[in-house]
């Protein structure tokens, strides 16, 4: 029974994988991308060449904290766990942001004690920027959950290049993340019912995040138990809005209803996207300019999807 659930689990986790790749051009849709040799070579999952281009960009650019943190990141894929800290540390030396403690590259690092000393260096810097954190152990476990939540991709789009998604590695893998999922489920649901849906203002928004990260993954009677509770949340700026419409969107769908706000993207069988059962389209603009969600021709843009029905407003 626990091996047929967790494979319907697996299953879902899989259809709704793109979610990952929505995530990531968020973080950088307004920042300008300029794609070295490195990062092609990282993407093609060649991580050893990329180690040497990253090695020549800093023999002629020593103070470039950009290819040193992607440096540091290439170890840390390949478990190269003494490089990848010794230029991570480098690279986080003046940082007051929290990045690298989000970073799914630094899985194979989190369970390292040193992982432990550079979260209290980056803590320390970032509070004398910015402030004090409430619950700051509370922080360090949900950006460790959302380092689980989201490692692996990387290695699962390098995989589909090589051999597509039916592969057996590719079905090992959406096994491990299963497994992986399971676990900060549990976790979560313990964090909500003891402390209630972590608050932005308490543990701050990176690592406030992360509960709605995981949830999305859950089955459906765990996405119904804590919609309201985030919905609440959301309500007195404690969560984000934007999130909440993409876990309300789901699970209208789980439960045979439309979607909302349209950020639901289903793959065909010839490898195209569309999106799946929406509500009146032609006043969805609408609705996810009321919860802080750009255009939806811009979205769906990302799947190569072509959206041609004319907007409205009520």
């Amino acid at each position: 029974m626990k091996v047929r659930r967790r494979m319907k689990k697996l299953l879902c986790t899989s259809f709704f994988f793109t979610i990952s790749i929505l995530l990531q051009s968020l973080v950088a849709q307004n920042m300008q991308i300029i794609k070295t040799a490195a990062d092609s070579l990282r993407d093609e999952g060649n991580l050893i060449e990329a180690i040497e281009e990253h090695k020549n960009i800093l023999a002629t650019d020593p103070d470039n904290r950009s290819n040193m943190y992607n440096l540091a990141c290439a170890y840390a894929l390949l478990q190269k766990k003494d490089s990848a800290f010794h230029y991570l540390h480098i690279a986080t030396a003046n940082d007051s942001t929290v990045q690298a403690l989000n970073d799914p590259d630094f899985y194979f690092l989190i369970d390292d004690e040193r992982w432990t000393d550079l979260e209290n260096s980056i803590v320390k810097r970032v509070e004398a920027k910015w402030g004090k954190y409430e619950m700051p152990e509370l922080s360090k476990e949900l950006w460790r959950m959302k380092i689980k939540d989201q490692a692996f991709y990387y290695h699962l789009n390098v995989q589909e290049q090589c051999d597509g998604v039916q592969s057996p590695i590719q079905r090992a893998l959406w096994e491990l993340k299963a497994q992986i999922n399971e676990k900060n489920e549990a976790r979560v649901a313990e964090i909500i019912d003891e402390h209630g849906w972590p608050k932005a203002s308490v543990v701050k928004g990176s690592a406030a995040s992360t509960v709605f990260l995981i949830i999305q993954h859950a089955d459906i009677e765990m996405q119904k138990k804590y919609l309201p509770v985030m919905r609440e949340a959301a309500d007195a700026g404690e969560a984000s809005w934007s999130s909440l419409a993409l876990l309300i969107d789901r699970v209208n769908l789980r439960e045979g209803g439309k979607q909302i706000y349209g950020s639901q993207i289903s793959r065909d069988a010839d490898g195209s996207f569309h999106v799946r059962d929406l509500d009146e389209p032609e006043y969805v603009n609408q609705r996810r300019e009321e919860v802080g969600l750009g255009p939806i021709e811009d979205y769906v843009s990302r799947w190569g999807i072509a959206w041609d029905i004319p907007q409205k407003t009520k």
